[in-house]
Parts: C-alpha cells; sequence; structure tokens
C-alpha cells in the first residue's frame, strides 16, 4: 500500500484546521492508501522570517482592534482564560483520536499532499516562520502536490523579489496544482509557469453523515438558538452587537458562541468537532464572518449571515460565488434581519457539493 503525506494545519486549534485535516485524509483513505501527517518545517532563512512576520496584515489590524476594545471586565478574562483550556484539550484529543498526530519525519514516502487550508498564506507571524516546504520543496517524498491550497489575505504583490524568488523555487517541485480561490490563482500564475485547478475545501466536499450522527453532546444547548462564530472578541462594533441581539431578541433566539469568545454572549459552551457540525444542523441560523463558519453554515445550517471583513475578503468572497449564497453576505449590518430571514437553497448547495467531490477526487486519484 502506498504511503501518503499530508502537509497541514492540523496541529492550530481551530475547527476548520482540524476537520479540513480530517476530511482530506478521510478522502485519500477512500483511494486506498495509507496516511500520515507531518509537522511543517521551520524557515531557515531568517531574513526571510523576518520579513513574513513584519507584514503579518491581520495580526496588525487585530492589535489595533484590541487597544480599541481592551477594558474587559476580569470576569469575562477569567471565563475566556477557562475556555481557552478546555478548547486546548478538545483539539488535542481530537487529534489523538482520529490519527492527525504527525508521523516520524525520517520516513520516506510515495506521495506528499499540501493542503488545505492557508498553507501558502506566508505573510504571518507563525512559529515556523517561512517554509519553502509549504510551496512544494518537501524532502521525503517522491511526489508533491496541492490540494486546495490557499494565501489567504497575502497577495503576490505583497511579497518581497526575494520571497517571490523563494516560493518561485518551491513551487517547481510540485508534480500537480490545486488551489481553493481566486487569489491563490492569481497567486501561482504570476509566480510559476505550471497549471492548476480548482478545488473547494476539504470540510466542504468531505462526507461528515456517519460522525454526526454519533457525536452526542456534551453540553444541553438551548431549544432554539443562533450560532455566532467568530474569531475571540472580533464582533466587538456596538452596531453589530445590538444589529445581533435584537434579532435573537425578537425571535426568542439564545445566542451561543461555540469557538471564540464574543465577552457579550453568555454563552460560551466549547464543543468537539464533529459535536459542532451537529450544533450547527439544529441551530436557527448562523451569524459568521469565518471562512470555515460560512462553509459549516451553507453546508449543515439552516440560514445564514456571512460578514466579510478587509482580511477575509479574498477568501470569503470566492467561496459565496462558488457555493453560490452571496445573498447571504450582510453587506450593511442593518440588513442582518432581512439576510437572516432566507432560507438556505440547499439543494442548489448540495448539487454543487457533490459535484465539486467527484472533481476532488479524481484529482487526488490521477495525481497521486
Amino acid at each position: 500500500m502506498k504511503k501518503v503525506e499530508i502537509i497541514s494545519m492540523q496541529q492550530v486549534d481551530n475547527y476548520g484546521s482540524v476537520l479540513q485535516a480530517y476530511s482530506l485524509k478521510k478522502m485519500i483513505e477512500s483511494l486506498g492508501f495509507e496516511v500520515f501527517f507531518a509537522d511543517i518545517e521551520k524557515g531557515k532563512n531568517e531574513k526571510l522570517n523576518l520579513q513574513c512576520a513584519e507584514r503579518d496584515v491581520a495580526r496588525n489590524a487585530a492589535r489595533k482592534n484590541q487597544k480599541q476594545h481592551s477594558c474587559k471586565k476580569l470576569v469575562a478574562r477569567i471565563r475566556g482564560k477557562v475556555v481557552q483550556t478546555r478548547m486546548k484539550k478538545i483539539f488535542s484529543e481530537f487529534r489523538n483520536s482520529t490519527e492527525l498526530n504527525t508521523s516520524d519525519a525520517d520516513t520516506q514516502y510515495d506521495d506528499c499532499v499540501i493542503g488545505s487550508d492557508e498553507v501558502f498564506n506566508c505573510l504571518q507571524k507563525v512559529e515556523w516562520g517561512f517554509s519553502q516546504q509549504l510551496f512544494g520543496n518537501v524532502q521525503n517524498a517522491d511526489n508533491v502536490i496541492t490540494y486546495a491550497a490557499s494565501c489567504g489575505f497575502t497577495r503576490v504583490e505583497m511579497l518581497s523579489e526575494e520571497l517571490k524568488k523563494a516560493i518561485s523555487e518551491a513551487l517547481g517541485k510540485l508534480s500537480a496544482i490545486s488551489v481553493r480561490d481566486t487569489n491563490t490563482a492569481h497567486f501561482i500564475q504570476n509566480l510559476s509557469s505550471k497549471e492548476f485547478v480548482y478545488n473547494l475545501d476539504p470540510v466542504a466536499v468531505g462526507d461528515f453523515t456517519a460522525e454526526i450522527a454519533q457525536a452526542k453532546l456534551e453540553y444541553k444547548l438551548p431549544a432554539r438558538y443562533c450560532i455566532i462564530y467568530a474569531y475571540s472578541n472580533r464582533i466587538s462594533s456596538p452596531e453589530e452587537i445590538r444589529a445581533i441581539r435584537d434579532y435573537c431578541d425578537k425571535r426568542n433566539l439564545k445566542m451561543i458562541a461555540p469557538f471564540g469568545e464574543q465577552e457579550w454572549i453568555p454563552l460560551n459552551k466549547p464543543l468537539k468537532p464533529f459535536e459542532l457540525l451537529r450544533a450547527f444542523q439544529e441551530a436557527e441560523c448562523i451569524i459568521t464572518d469565518t471562512f470555515h463558519g460560512a462553509l459549516f453554515g451553507a453546508k449543515f445550517g439552516k440560514r445564514l449571515a456571512i460578514i466579510i471583513r478587509e482580511s477575509n475578503r479574498n477568501k470569503l468572497g470566492d467561496l459565496t460565488r462558488r457555493l453560490q449564497i452571496k445573498d447571504h453576505v450582510v453587506t450593511e449590518i442593518s440588513e442582518l434581519g432581512a439576510v437572516l430571514d432566507k432560507n438556505l437553497d440547499k439543494v442548489k448547495i448540495d448539487e454543487i457539493l457533490s459535484s465539486e467531490r467527484k472533481k476532488s477526487l479524481e484529482y487526488l486519484k490521477e495525481n497521486l
């Protein structure tokens, strides 16, 4: 049996990161391969590592927002720490129980798949710095491809000439390239002469039916609730908070924040990954400003409102076009109620996802 290595974001404590890794692993295994995960190698070029950290647009924006909303109550801070500790444990247990833990770096593999998620998002301050491995420079595999790789907020125009050269060299080692969005396609077109294909994120094309059916919620959720899914305290403007509260109050919906803590929402119950998907299925509606939150909502939810921010406009704008859910984007917060009162067209969404799943499996089968 051929051995396949995945280089991805499975070590990141984030529902989207671990679920996309799990789904990609499951898809590759369905083709008859033995699958392992690899840790991301740390970049050896300190100059490039520093460049990426200094140009971390998303982090700088978050810091600015934190300064504006830094006066938190002590109780909220303590609650946030408790929730964070609980979530770390949940993600650690999930990685071990679903075998997302990493294998020996010295093992030689037949194939390596880089992706999915933001493996090409190099302009951020992360522990591995700038790693050529994420762009194709993989030493312990005979054949290296990507699957639904994304640049996130990084655009090719933001790169220094040194970074462009290093990335271009690494991309030259890939035998097949699959991207997740148009921004990443533009990135590849400028740094490589190779052909590429589009594929949806593994969460979109994955089948979680059995996992959701077996998931039993550890916490009893309200009878009727709205999921607010965002990074910690990112929904913090008075206008957004007021609009969400008004909508939920008028419809007698409890607000729950199962991912990032929002200090104005008392119900912050961390769920296990498959429990989270079940919670999305049973929610009355979902409000999110994240890529995977929008994806969970479209795939498993009933009603959905997507708030697009400058830091994720590239990937969220692309996703809403591909899933044909642009009507569920909130352009003005005053429109929140009107957007949430629209039911998702599940028939259309399911048709798109079914077609994309076949396309994804064909791509993997042809290139592994």
